[in-house]
């Protein structure tokens, strides 16, 4: 047998030289670097993603909130639900009423319903103990083709707390008529609606002779719960703010990833002037477990000229 010869023992238990420990260390030093120059650049591209796509979420929700409730029925704007619902009454279409007989006026006359007026006199909106349903318009009213007879007349509009001045009233002296027919008459627009009692003059006739025509409310409902603001239409008028809106058939998802949100409203900040204001929080997780939020504060100035 051939004998183990001791340098070839000593050649196999031989382990790492201190210059190979130093190479090791610094090839890791050189790839650990490496990897954070062009990993956190990268992850901090994606968390200005986050940042940006927030806060044009939010954004682009409180613009969309301001469009709408510009075209509010003046005093018809209301907050509920500890100040998570807005709603108010959409305006499809605006003018003025013939507050006198005046000269003919063409095209077919209103019903005879005051026969101290005679035709063309009753194209006038009459008050007090005429129970009228049809009037004539002052020039022509713009969107008037929109108007369908699921729409409703309102005359001057003060809001809750005015009885008989109260879009929103479903019983009771209404400044509310249902429309039942639109014929335009190219400088002027016959408008016919239902009526089963008198407008009352005192309550009804504006000052500036404006009528409006709504659609069915609007509603916008921020959930912190399920981290959503969304809107709804298409349900009935009601007396009290529903809380959320029942049986809406139009639900559209405005925001995703809410934290928070408060809705304010003053009615008479100046006046015949409101003031909408909205809060918004967004929130959501970014890479390395972090949290990106974005606040975001809107103001809507209303008009509650009725």
């Amino acid at each position: 047998m051939r004998p183990i010869r001791p340098e070839r023992l000593r050649r196999a238990a031989r382990g790492v030289t201190l210059i190979e420990l130093v190479v090791a260390i610094v090839l890791i030093g050189i790839i650990v670097a490496a990897t954070a120059y062009f990993v956190f650049p990268m992850r901090q591209s994606t968390d200005l993603v986050v940042r940006a796509a927030l806060t044009d979420i939010a954004d682009n929700s409180l613009q969309r909130i301001g469009r709408d409730v510009r075209l509010a029925l003046p005093n018809s704007v209301r907050v509920a639900g500890t100040n998570k619902m807005i709603e108010f009454l959409p305006i499809r279409a605006a003018g003025r009423y013939r507050a006198d007989s005046g000269s003919v006026s063409g095209g077919t006359n209103c019903p005879n319903t005051d026969a101290a007026l005679g035709q063309p006199g009753n194209d006038q909106l009459s008050f007090d103990t005429v129970v009228d349903t049809c009037f004539k318009s002052i020039g022509s009213v713009p969107n008037a083709n929109t108007i369908t007879t699921s729409d409703f007349l309102v005359l001057n509009n003060y809001g809750p707390g005015f009885a008989g001045q109260d879009a929103y009233a479903t019983s009771g002296t209404s400044n509310r008529r249902q429309i039942s027919a639109v014929a335009s008459e190219s400088a002027r627009e016959s408008i016919s609606f239902t009526s089963a009692s008198a407008l009352q003059r005192l309550l009804h006739d504006s000052s500036g002779k404006r009528f409006y025509v709504i659609s069915g409310p609007v509603s916008y409902v921020c959930d912190t719960a399920a981290g959503t603001i969304t809107r709804y239409t298409g349900y009935s008028i009601a007396a009290a703010q529903p809380a959320p809106p029942i049986g809406a058939t139009s639900v559209a998802l405005i925001a995703e990833n809410v934290t928070g949100c408060i809705f304010d409203y003053s009615a008479n900040v100046a006046p015949q002037i409101g003031l909408l204001t909205l809060r918004v929080t967004l929130a959501k997780t970014i890479s390395g477990g972090g949290t990106e939020t974005v606040n975001l504060y809107h103001a809507i100035h209303v008009s509650n000229l009725p």
